[in-house]
């Protein structure tokens, strides 16, 4: 039986171009200090869930190239790629990229993003007095609050963030407080529930029938969002207005932003994001 392929829809792909403007303006950037101040000795790129490297896309018999390639292509290009990922079936596809592009220094390591990150990447680039692109785009929850505390205490790191609202809002159920594992689900990954009460409310209908009044979600994707933007802009010094990713039903799948300690960094994607949302707007 043949290994079953990552396949991605068009809001997948529309995340990936935004994430390759901002690898090439990243580089063109990084390059240029690198030449006038001899500073960052060098530049890496970080996937912290890089897949397999392409992937086909879902409703069209096509291949996309998938986020280690466009960093790899990238021109300045990256003085080292960094590649994370936990199936060994996709490291077995990351490493034959070895041979595509021999002259790059590609690095794979196979396991647990949050500890690779905050127990050899972080530590290495920061010693080095180097700079690094994080990209952290899980495929749901994975993404450790204590990893992202990292990642900006050693403010050498610009964090391109695909925040997961919809596996936020999976474990949010209607008519019910969250559970207590949903609770230290979140507290993990956003650093804190103190926000939960922003989105609970008394049930005002069932308080008029005498019963036992019970919560239930009151909030927007927008709001969602804003929520988890705000813990991150309490770490970095300045974080990009986010774009919302829906799929063909609308329905908001995740979020992207750039936290980043550096304002021309977030100045470059509020831009890349603005032209995006206008031709978005055009296509509906």
């Amino acid at each position: 039986m043949g290994r079953r392929e990552d396949v991605i829809g068009k809001w997948s792909e529309e995340k990936l171009e935004l994430l390759e403007k901002y690898l090439r303006a990243y580089a063109r950037i990084m390059s240029s200090q690198k030449r006038k101040r001899r500073w960052p000795e060098a530049f890496h790129y970080i996937d912290a869930f890089a897949g397999s490297g392409q992937a086909r896309a879902k409703d069209e018999e096509r291949y996309i190239e998938g986020s280690p390639l466009r960093a790899l292509q990238c021109d300045p290009p990256f003085d080292c790629c960094w590649f994370i990922e936990r199936s060994p079936q996709r490291v077995e596809k990351l490493e034959s990229l070895r041979s595509q592009f021999p002259n790059r220094e590609i690095i794979i390591r196979q396991g647990d993003c949050n500890q690779i990150l905050r127990e050899e990447i972080i530590p290495q680039i920061t010693r080095q007095r180097q700079h690094g692109l994080v990209f952290l785009d899980p495929y749901g929850l994975q993404v450790e609050w204590e990893t992202v505390v990292a990642l900006a205490k050693a403010k050498t790191f610009d964090v391109f963030v695909n925040f997961p609202l919809m596996a936020v809002t999976r474990i949010l159920k209607r008519g019910q407080s969250p559970e207590p594992w949903a609770k230290d689900l979140l507290n993990k990954v956003m650093g804190g529930t103190d926000w939960l009460q922003k989105i609970y409310r008394p049930s005002e209908q069932l308080r008029l029938f005498g019963k036992q009044p019970i919560t239930r979600p009151a909030l927007k994707a927008e709001q969602l969002v804003q929520i988890y933007a705000d813990q991150i802009f309490s770490l970095f010094s300045f974080v990009s207005n986010p774009v919302i990713m829906t799929n063909s039903k609308n329905a908001p799948l995740y979020a992207l932003f750039l936290a980043s300690h550096n304002q021309t960094a977030v100045k470059i994607v509020n831009d890349i994001f603005s032209r995006y949302e206008r031709l978005r707007e055009v296509g509906r």
